[in-house]
Order: structure tokens, then sequence, then C-alpha cells
């Protein structure tokens, strides 16, 4: 019984039917100013390099709630996710070579990246877990491998330097106008992943992940799901890439090695699987930390902390930070509850 019928039956003759509860205005105008803040922060307290890596985050962010969608949402484990990626970035590197500009470089990364994923989607439909993981490690590899003998092409192990982006008064070069490049785009990702958690399409994708029996007996599509969310996490994963490349100006094939898709995955697991906030967070810890292990002079300890970090949150903190953050405030607001209770 749908709830507005329900509504409906329990008003009493010839009243209205009681309305459904609203979010606050307070709540809304809250949550906007956080986002407000922390969109605005980085031109304010970075400047130069670190404003540069601000746009990275956004980069990777857009990758990592396409990584979100697949797994998070579907619970399919990718460890191809950064190689999606690297399509993207070389398709727009190897058409700059060419003379081509931004919208046919768009254009080109989003076909390729999805004709890529329903390459590594239709043939693997019937996997999952453990076996789906191992297929999509072998695409990778097999990608890693292309890139690094295709000197001609991608410049090999020697890497590439990619012509940065340059539209209207901005270019990509400049700090803060990367950061805006990088900006509009990751906002736009947000906005259509959150929008996909409120379709039958987001609703279908979280009953998949949570039985495939269930959904199957309800007339859920599971071999259109599970492709329409590997399609969808490609072309994210395919634009973010060639973000990242203009952004940094220089692409390698260790950028998008089988290390960069279990950064990826650890984003999506130390975040929270399913939450978009939880995307943004992991893609922060992912960029940044690095860094700042580069900054104490001990950048090999960053892949030792990462694993036990990672390792402590798989066994304490299941839902990751997100998680995590929703259970304090839950306590915080029943502390204040029973305590305004004792007080009356």
């Amino acid at each position: 019984m749908s709830a507005g019928v329900s509504d409906r039956m329990t008003a009493a003759p010839g009243q209205a039917a009681p309305a459904r509860p609203r979010k606050s205005t307070r709540s809304v105008a809250v949550r906007t100013a956080v986002i407000v803040v922390l969109v605005a922060a980085p031109p304010l307290i970075f400047s130069g390099y670190w404003l540069f890596v601000a746009a990275q985050v956004l980069a990777f962010g857009i990758a990592t709630l396409g990584l979100e969608i697949l797994y998070g949402r579907t619970g399919q484990l990718s460890l191809a996710h950064a190689s999606f990626m690297g399509v993207g970035a070389y398709t727009g590197y190897v058409l700059s070579q060419h003379g081509y500009g931004v919208p046919a470089q768009l254009g080109a990364v989003l076909v390729v990246a999805l004709v890529t994923g329903a390459i590594v989607a239709v043939p693997t439909l019937r996997l999952s877990g453990l076996r789906l993981a191992l297929v999509t490690l072998a695409v990778g590899e097999l990608f890693a491998w292309l890139l690094t003998n295709t000197t001609g092409l991608t410049g090999g192990t020697q890497g590439a330097a990619v012509a940065p982006v340059v539209i209207g008064s901005l270019d990509s070069s400049v700090p803060l106008y990367a950061y805006l490049i990088a900006l509009v785009p990751a906002a736009l990702a947000t906005l259509l992943a959150v929008h996909l958690g409120r379709t039958q399409l987001g609703r279908r994708m979280l009953l998949v992940r949570d039985s495939e029996t269930a959904a199957r007996s309800v007339g859920v599509a599971i071999a259109r799901t599970k492709i329409i969310a590997f399609l969808l996490s490609a072309v994210f994963a395919g634009f973010a890439g060639w973000l990242y490349s203009v952004v940094a100006g220089f692409i390698s094939p260790a950028d998008f090695n089988l290390f960069a898709s279990v950064y990826l995955f650890v984003a999506v697991i130390l975040g929270g699987a399913g939450s978009v906030v939880g995307a943004w967070l992991g893609a922060a810890y992912v960029v940044f930390m690095p860094q700042l292990f580069t900054l104490m002079g001990q950048p090999n300890l960053y892949p030792l902390i990462g694993g036990a970090i990672l390792a402590v949150v798989a066994l304490l903190i299941p839902d990751g930070m997100v998680g995590l953050a929703r259970r304090l405030l839950t306590r915080a607001q029943r502390r204040r509850v029973t305590a305004t209770e004792v007080a009356a």
C-alpha cells in the first residue's frame, strides 16, 4: 500500500490527509552552507601546488563516485577502475596531439569509456565477488601492458606531457583555474550520483547488491542492472581520467596500474560504501595522504600505513567514516534526549 493511500485511509472523514514530513528549511540551509564553505575553502586556504592537489581531489572524486555506484550500490568488485581512468586520459591525450579541441576530446572520451565498459561488463555478467575481481585484475594488467608497449602512441614508461585545457580565460595550467575547471564537472557528477539513489534504477542496484535472489523474485533485471552500473562507472572513471590528465599535465602507466585501482577501492571502503559523501572523503584521503607522507620524507610508509588503516576500518568500522559519524551523531542525539527527559 502506498504512503499516499495509507494517509488518506487513516485521515478522519472530512479532514485532509496529513502532509508528508519534509526536511526542515534550517537543515537544508545548514547543509548548503557547509557545501559552500567546503567548495570555497581550497582557493582561500591553498595556493600554487596544493591548489593543484585540490583539483586532483576533484578528479579522483569523480572516479570514486563511479566505483561507489559499481561496488557500493551494486556490489560488483572491480580492480580495473583505474584502467578506465587511463582510457579517458590517453584518449584525450592522443586526440590533443592531433589538434582536436576539448569538445572532440570529451565526446571521444565518453564514447571510448562506454565501449570499454561494455567490453568488460558483458562477458562478466555471471561473475561476482572474487571471480569478478580476478577478471578485472587481468583486464587492468592487460591495459598496463598496452600502455607500456605502445611507446609511439602513449609515450610508454616515460609518460607523456598533456597540453593544458583552455576554456575562455581559464587555463588548466594555472592552479586556481585548474580548480575551477574541475569543480563544475565534480559538482555535476555529485548531483547525478545523488539523483541516481532516488530513482528506481538506484533502488534496483541496492536490491542486486543485497540479494540477487530477492531482486530476481521481485522482477529486477539483474543483468541489465549490472551492465548499467558498469557503464556508468566506466564513464565516470573515463571522464575523471581525462580531467586528471589536463590538471596534472603529465600521465604515465604508473598512474593507472593495479595500485591505483586498489587505492580507489580503499577510498570507497574508508569513506563508506554506498555513500556519496563517503566517496568524497575517501578521494581526499587517497590524494592528500601520499602528499603528506612525502612532505614528512617518508613516502614509502604510505602503503604500509594505508594498509593498516584499511584493515582497522574493515574490521572495526565496516561502514566507513560516514557510518562512524552517523553512529556518533545518533548517540549524541540519544544522550541529549535522555538528558532532556531527566531534567523534565
